[in-house]
Order: structure tokens, then sequence, then C-alpha cells
């Protein structure tokens, strides 16, 4: 008797661990088995990778920015624009993994979940490599071309986006690296202070300066019965003993919210702020996705509203200005200026129009989603103060013959103390419309001044091309 209970035990026991195996086996296929073949360090994904020619990456007119040739048996991958889109196409190698799209699209490049498992064997059987599926991304290489050029040899980042669709048409991030000779250049690049390996469009976190009055002016207009945007301006004010003055000292005597978002009056901009309370200006915030993630094909690194309800009447005055503990993405501003440009829809972004098989056929497409921030009235409003900034305020240097241009210049203080120059807005004209985001790091001189200019130029050539069309 004695005898049959362990035994009876012994296959409880047994029976609990064999399901437990199941179990765990289970989760792992379907909770992080895309996890681990992605995984870099993986090497059977890397041994699999001597046999498959990784799909090419093209911009959305055809233009090859990233394809895979056979060298003495052995598939190399090429970058035949160099530096252009080390940041967006990122790169491939063993020994150092992969990043940006050559990452986040690795199962799709490799072909790891293949259409036709037949076609697979068939390949293996037959000695030929496995072909990749193709990227078709929304990118414009015109459009990215002049972006680069205009940034070269600065710090910072622009991005341009198709407001009614998110389709990103240019993205750039200075500075930036060479990933076909990025196994020579490694150990400088890794060492470099400047820290080039980084994606100052989606990873790099700013002040947003007075780029934010676009944010804190839509919300003043919700709230406008209640806020007296009426202000004699005396060149700066003190608020619970915090000082806040305008660039250069600047007395504007009577203003209303228009004019103060056409000169940048930081001292009414604070005042208002102020009234609107800590509850609305974080409701507002959060409502623009600070302190929430954005939904994209891409990884973009949230932006910071790092306060609770209860702002001290400082922090609204400093949120008032974009000034405080704010901290914001390129991306993510250029998403706030094509909002007030889309009737006040933001658009996810996304970057991958169409992922193709070899033989052309689409695969999978890049999806629209829509996220109503404010109402279309609250919108056209800003839009058109944002209008008046470029038409006769501190953006004028935006400016475009033949098109209707609005924006927000931004002059950002941080702990350097040379000051990041901002400028976010929107040009249109017939049916193209594009929207922008232009940071200079630590430039030292005003956004109308520095970026202003730089803006104007991508914007008209992402017009002049009609990529959003």
């Amino acid at each position: 008797m004695e005898s049959n209970k362990r035994i009876v035990h012994l296959i409880v026991l047994s029976s609990l661990l064999f399901l437990s195996i199941i179990g765990y086996l289970t989760h792992f296929q379907i909770f992080r088995a895309a996890e681990v073949i992605d995984n870099p360090y993986n090497k059977r994904q890397w041994a699999r990778e001597d046999s498959t020619l990784r799909g090419t990456i093209s911009d959305r007119n055809g233009v090859v920015l990233a394809d895979s040739d056979v060298v003495e048996g052995m598939p190399v991958r090429r970058y035949p624009h160099d530096r252009l889109y080390s940041h967006v196409i990122g790169y491939s190698f063993k020994q150092y993994g992969r990043s940006a799209l050559e990452s986040h699209y690795n199962q799709q490049l490799m072909a790891l979940n293949p259409e036709s498992p037949v076609a697979r064997i068939r390949e293996q059987l037959a000695g030929d490599m496995i072909q990749g599926n193709n990227l078709i991304l929304t990118i414009d290489h015109e459009v990215q071309k002049v972006a680069e050029r205009l940034l070269r040899d600065k710090t910072g980042s622009a991005v341009a986006i198709d407001p009614a669709t998110g389709e990103i048409l240019a993205i750039v991030s200075k500075p930036d690296f060479n990933p076909n000779t990025l196994v020579t250049d490694w150990g400088q690049l890794v060492n470099d202070e400047r820290s080039p390996l980084l994606n100052r469009s989606t990873g790099g976190l700013y002040a947003p300066g007075s780029t934010y009055k676009t944010i804190i002016a839509a919300g003043i207009l919700e709230n406008r019965y209640i806020i007296e945007d009426e202000y004699y301006c005396t060149g700066s004010i003190t608020i619970d003993g915090y000082t806040i003055s305008n660039f250069g000292n600047t007395a504007y005597g009577n203003l209303d919210l228009k004019e103060s978002l056409v000169v940048s009056a930081n001292t009414n901009f604070a005042r208002m702020a102020v009234e609107m309370g800590g509850e609305k200006v974080r409701e507002l915030s959060r409502r623009f996705f600070l302190e929430r993630s954005i939904e994209a094909d891409i990884p973009i690194k949230q932006s910071r509203f790092p306060y609770e309800d209860n702002m001290q009447p400082t922090d609204l005055a400093a949120v008032g200005i974009g000034q405080g503990r704010l901290l914001v993405t390129p991306l993510h501003m250029a998403l706030v200026a094509s909002t007030f440009a889309n009737d006040g829809i933001m658009m996810n972004p996304y970057i991958v129009k169409e992922v193709q098989n070899p033989q052309g056929r689409v695969l999978e497409r890049g999806s629209q989603q829509e996220n109503r921030i404010v109402s279309h009235e609250i919108a056209n409003e800003v839009r058109d103060m944002m209008v008046a900034v470029v038409q006769r305020g501190t953006g004028k240097s935006a400016a475009i013959s033949g098109a209707t241009v609005g924006g927000k210049t931004g002059t950002a203080e941080n702990e350097t103390g040379n000051s990041h120059a901002w400028f976010i807005g929107f040009a249109s004209r017939g049916e193209s419309q594009v929207a922008v985001a232009v940071i200079l790091e630590r430039e030292g001189q005003t956004g109308g001044a520095a970026a202003a200019p730089i803006a104007r130029e991508i914007l008209q050539e992402a017009l002049r091309r009609g990529v959003s069309n």
C-alpha cells in the first residue's frame, strides 16, 4: 500500500513538472519568441544571415537607400548614401548588432516569417540565397538631402511630416555616422562626447522654449471665459518671487493672446498659464501626448511633464513659456505643429509605407491613425496666430512666397548657458501641406535667426516636390 502511494505521488509530481514545462514553452512561444528572434546576440539568427540577402530599403519614389549583394559567397549590406540615413536605416553588423529600421524591421527584412514555407524549403534545398522582404519608406530622398545639407556641421535635428497622414518625409539627426565604415569607426563613435549614435529626432529630449506657447494658446482659447488675455506688458513680471522677462526686456504695451504669440511675450504667457491652473495645464499637456507614449512604427522617447495637479505658480509660469522641467523630442514637436495644420487632429507618425515580398506583392501597409487633440475651431484660431507669427512676428525668416506659412520660434534655456534654437511650423500650397520641427542644440541664437531659415528651405523643397499629395 505504501509503495502504491509513492508511485502515485511520483506520477503526480512528474505530471506537474511536465505541465509546467509545456506551460513555459507555450508562454515562451507566444510572448517571447519574437523578442528572442530579434535579439542581436541570437547566434542562430546571425548564422542564418549568412544565407539570406536582407531586403532592399527604398524611399517613396523608389530610390534605393540600402541593399545587399553577394561578395565571395557571402551577403554584404550596402548603404549607397553613406551617412544620410544613418539614424533612419541604422546598421546591421555581427560585431555590433542592429539599429533603427535594420533592427525594428529585422523579421521582415530577413523574411523570418515567410508567407510560403514551401518556397523557403525549396530555396534551401537548391542552395539559393533566401530573399528578404523589401521596405518602401515614406521618406522623400530629395527633401532628406536638403535637410541634411542644412544641418551639416551643426548639432540638432530636423523632421518633416505630412500633417494629414502622419507620414515622415524627412528626419535628420546631427552629428551622425557612416554605416559603411562603422566597424573601423566604432571606437571613435562610442567615445565621442557629441553622441553621434544618438538619434536626436526621436530620442533627444529638450526644453521646448516658446514653441510650447502654441499648446498653451490652445488651452487659453478653451478657457477664454475664465482667463483674461488682455494685458499691459512692461517687459517683465514677477510671480511668487520669480521674475520673468521678455527677450531683450522689451515692453510691448497692450497685448491680447494673438499679439502675445506674434511677439512671443513671456510675461503674458506666464501670467495666463498661472490663471489657467495646474489641473488644466496638466490635462492639456497630456492631451498633446506629454507623459504618454506616441504610437509609431519606430521607437519614440516619451516627452516629459513631471508635474502633478498641485503645481506651484512658479512651475506654471515656467511651463507657460516652455521652460521648467518640460522635455520634448523634435519629432513630437513636429506632430504638435501638424496638429494645428490638420484641424486639431494629430496623426500617429510612421515611416514604413509598405513591406513587399521579392516579387513586389504588398505584405504590410503603414496604417493611418488619428487622435483628436483640440476642436476644429480652436486649431484654426491657433493656426491663424501661427501664420501671423511668420507674417509679422518672430518667424519672418520662415516666409515662403506663394505659400501660406505658420510657425512658432523658440529660444530654450538649458544647463550649458547656450540656448537651443527652435522653429516648429507648417506650410501649404494648393493641396500640398507639410509640417516641420527644427532644433539647433546649444546654438546660442534665437530660433527666428537660426532655425526658421532652415525650416523655410525644408518646407519649400517639400512643397516644390508636392510630396504630401
